[in-house]
């Protein structure tokens, strides 16, 4: 080998061991923002635990989405400065955009679409009159979370850039759906209150409203939900399993529930995805049309309320989805989320 091949190879080792310490030190650089960003996010619990009345959630959700940023990192690649920099902005864009506003069930950059449930429930009922000037669509979602039908439905509302409110089953809000939970809430969705059981012969035996157990329920899940979310969430959000219409003696319980800072509110029209076999429309397009026969033939129709469900049963629904929202935004609806 003569002396001019030797000294190549010996700038191309050189080289290569350059592009390994810039490497190595590009990797260092993003395991201390994430050590960083981490240690934050512990100690914004510590200071929640605390009872300070920090705002935002804890350290576990801030982890949940440094992680979810992490995802597409490749250690076996060097990443320039600037990439660098727009990880680092994306974990801060995503801690910010799971900020809670501070005692509501969404967060805050979706304050500007969301609307009382009580001053709705009292539209949808004709107790108030509307006098807005724009159409609203309030797509609602009951009987989740869960990992099989909610995703696919989030998927879409994202797609579509259209927003709902996910009335939860408390017993199924813990560790295994945070996921989910946290991305209904920074997709700028509303999580809102749908018993904790779901269980129709402990909440209303013998079809009247048993009011302890509504409260009861009311409150477990609202805690099940602050402990994935943080202190500083609170729904105000409250629906009836079958419906407010569907049982007797709800007054006593209707008065807990406001004592709870809390409102009931039905629906005014539906796809039918839980109407007994003998109705209930077996294709998306079937869902689109029993919808459209089932909204206000009036002025009321301005404002509506569309019950549907992401159950782990519920996949017409899921596919429906996309052909609802553009069903409703050819008729000249935005959509709002419930607070």
């Amino acid at each position: 080998m003569n002396r001019e091949e030797m000294e190549r190879q010996r700038r191309r080792r050189k080289a290569r061991i350059k592009k390994k310490k810039r490497q190595a030190r590009i990797r260092g650089v993003v395991l201390l923002i994430v050590i960083v960003v981490l240690f934050a996010g512990a100690f914004h619990k510590l200071k929640s635990l605390a009872g300070n009345g920090a705002s935002g959630v804890g350290g576990n959700q801030i982890e949940w989405f440094v992680l979810k940023n992490m995802d597409a990192l490749n250690p076996k690649r060097a990443y320039t400065p600037q990439e660098i920099g727009n990880l680092t902005n994306n974990i801060i864009n995503d801690r910010i955009e799971i900020r809670l506003a501070k005692g509501e069930n969404h967060i805050t950059r979706a304050s500007d679409y969301a609307y009382d449930a009580g001053e709705i429930s009292d539209i949808i009922q004709g107790k108030r009159e509307y006098t807005g000037k724009k159409k609203i669509a309030f797509l609602t979602f009951d009987d989740g979370p869960n990992h099989k039908i909610t995703p696919q439905i989030l998927d879409t509302l994202k797609e579509k850039e259209a927003h709902a409110t996910f009335f939860v089953v408390g017993k199924s809000v813990g560790e295994k759906n945070r996921d989910v939970l946290l991305r209904e809430l920074s997709d700028g969705h509303a999580i809102a209150l749908h018993s904790y059981s779901h269980d129709y012969h402990k909440l209303y035996p013998g079809r009247v409203a048993n009011a302890a157990a509504v409260e009861e329920e009311a409150k477990k899940t609202q805690g099940a939900l602050q402990d994935i979310l943080g202190k500083n969430f609170h729904s105000g959000v409250w629906r009836y399993p079958g419906g407010h219409m569907s049982w007797q003696g709800l007054e006593a319980a209707d008065s807990k529930l406001k004592d709870l800072g809390i409102s009931w509110i039905d629906w005014n029209a539906l796809t039918g995805d839980a109407e007994p076999a003998s109705r209930r429309p077996t294709t998306a397009p079937g869902l689109v049309e029993f919808l459209k026969k089932s909204m206000p033939k009036n002025d009321d129709a301005s404002v509506i309320v569309i019950l549907m469900h992401d159950a782990e049963t519920k996949q017409l629904s899921a596919d429906a989805l996309p052909h609802v929202i553009d069903a409703l935004r050819d008729d000249g609806y935005s959509f709002g989320i419930l607070k």
